[in-house]
């Protein structure tokens, strides 16, 4: 099984150059590996364009928008001869239409594999951007807790640079939702700050959530939140996040939402906002729901089938034909669990089978 890194660069609307580059871990993924170039070549093998959020407009023509080398070509995605390219593709397709909203990003794997995917919202498709207002307020630190975890961030990312540290999956910690991890000896000191300080001031760290400006503070919170034991209290305190106004916020907090519900036994997570991301803007917000939705379904069984079907049977079969594991594998998995049977890849056979499970 492999582990996947996600640097997402958002090229913004409103200037077209690329702008913020967050990383993220990703759950296992079944999809063999791609032919990589060695794990330290600047190289990637580029497996193409994904589009998604299509819903009236004719999805190949938008596609042949971009001029971009064919699938299984070996590059440089820092290099010029890329990224002027796919900023160039990226501005006929925001000519094309009065888009709601549309993005590009690129996606990095740890096999080597590159992908670039649009996200676009049509005009008409307001509703898939429930978001709350953004927060005007500025919350104290509790403590000092979220410049500790910065902090702890700072030294990770540079155990990562130095190779002491593992870029991809997680380590051991004490919260119900772990990252890095502290098995590190420079590491290891740090936690007890936080199992010892966030329970004391978890509600303090809620006010941050929920009412701080700044998003960094608001994305910081949902790291120390998980040191609080009771799953049901945490379910409540991150539950509002998944509509926040910033799109990092919301990824950790449905991130959250999919380990509170992974290997549970009965449902622990409500079904509505989940199959409700499957439709945000970004597949930052989609691949989290989707495995939040691939827990809950492994939980359930098929009782709501018909539910996840309506609501989001088309974002799913949307998310199914891309290209990217991150978007494609849970799809996959909720699919053949709905269906009790795997189709394949054939995307000709999950549209009938969901054409006839809906009637």
């Amino acid at each position: 099984m492999k582990r996947l890194l996600l640097g997402l660069v958002l090229l913004c609307a409103a200037c077209g150059t690329a702008s913020r580059r967050v990383p993220l871990v990703h759950p296992e993924v079944r999809a063999g590996s791609p032919t990589a170039p060695p794990a330290s070549s600047p190289l990637y093998v580029f497996q193409g364009v994904d589009l998604f959020g299509v819903r009236t407009l004719p999805r190949e023509e938008l596609l042949a928008l971009f001029s971009l080398p064919a699938p299984g070509t070996s590059l440089d995605p820092s290099q010029p001869a890329f990224i002027e390219p796919l900023i160039a593709s990226k501005q006929r397709l925001l000519a094309a239409h009065p888009w709601r909203l549309c993005t590009v990003s690129m996606t990095q794997l740890d096999t080597h594999a590159m992908f670039v995917t649009a996200d676009v919202v049509e005009a008409g498709d307001a509703w898939r951007m429930p978001f709350l207002p953004a927060p005007e307020g500025d919350v104290a630190d509790p403590e000092g807790l979220l410049a500790a975890w910065k902090d702890y961030q700072t030294r990770v990312w540079a155990l990562q640079r130095e190779g002491a540290l593992p870029l991809f999956g997680t380590g051991p910690c004490r919260a119900q939702v772990c990252h890095a991890g502290f098995a590190h000896p420079e590491l290891a000191p740090r936690e007890p700050r936080f199992v010892e300080g966030v329970p004391g001031q978890a509600e303090a760290l809620v006010r941050v959530l929920r009412e701080d400006r700044d998003a960094g503070k608001r994305y910081t919170a949902l790291f120390l939140l998980p040191y609080v034991t009771s799953p049901e209290w945490l379910l409540q305190a991150v539950l509002p996040s998944v509509k926040d106004a910033d799109p990092g916020v919301r990824n950790e907090a449905l991130r959250i939402l999919g380990a509170l519900q992974k290997g549970q036994p009965r449902a622990l997570i409500p079904l509505e906002p989940v199959l409700e991301a499957l439709w945000y803007p970004v597949t930052s917000d989609r691949n989290k729901a989707g495995w939040a939705l691939v827990a809950l379904v492994q939980a359930e069984g098929p009782a709501r089938r018909d539910l996840i079907l309506e609501r989001s049977g088309e974002a799913l079969l949307q998310m199914f034909q891309m290209r990217n594991a991150l978007d494609h594998e849970p799809a996959h998995d909720v699919l053949a669990l709905l269906a009790g049977q795997d189709l394949g890849e054939d995307v000709a056979a999950w549209r009938a089978w969901l054409s006839a499970a809906r009637k």
